[in-house]
């Protein structure tokens, strides 16, 4: 009876995830990115303004290595779309953190290193309305707390597709 009680809470409390945002009413998509970091990205939309995105890959600039991020994304304008359209072009905004794990070789020198930092998204976001997937077009400036260097700045740039299910 209790343990029916904590389930129905949890699910009171839990966030809606309405199907509006993703194409075809789909909420999760997962696809591939290329750029910086190249690799497997996933979208939650929580609604029609507003999704998680997270991506994991290999990073190459600066230095060659494993990184991964989650992001908040705010979907603050439409810049093309319905009626007329088949499809919604999206500026979004966010917010979102960076790990990544590089391997540096300078010279005779080899050094590992951990990154940390907060990233700040900007990008368009093609969703096509009769079809489960999108496109996006993604920059994002990060700045790394935790890294080879101290308040270390970097870039992500990215172009991606996604399938949603």
């Amino acid at each position: 009876m209790i343990a029916n009680g904590i389930l129905a809470l949890v699910m009171l409390s839990a966030p809606p995830v309405t199907a509006g945002g993703g194409p075809e009413g789909r909420p999760f998509g997962l696809g591939i990115s290329l750029g910086e970091p190249a690799g497997i990205n996933g979208k939650l939309w929580l609604d029609n303004k507003s999704a998680l995105q997270f991506a994991i890959g290999f990073g190459y600039w600066p230095y060659n290595g494993f990184a991964l991020f989650a992001d908040y994304q705010y979907h603050a304008a439409q810049i093309m779309g319905p009626p007329r359209d088949s499809f919604r072009l999206l500026f979004y905004m966010g917010l979102g953190a960076k790990l990544g794990f590089w391997d540096r070789h300078d010279n005779d020198h080899h050094y590992d290193a951990v990154g940390l930092g907060v990233r700040v998204p900007f990008g368009l976001n093609f969703i096509f309305l009769r079809h489960p997937f999108d496109i996006f077009l993604e920059v994002a400036p990060v700045m790394a707390f935790i890294a080879p260097d101290p308040f270390w700045f970097d870039m992500d740039a990215a172009i991606g597709f996604r399938f949603y299910f």
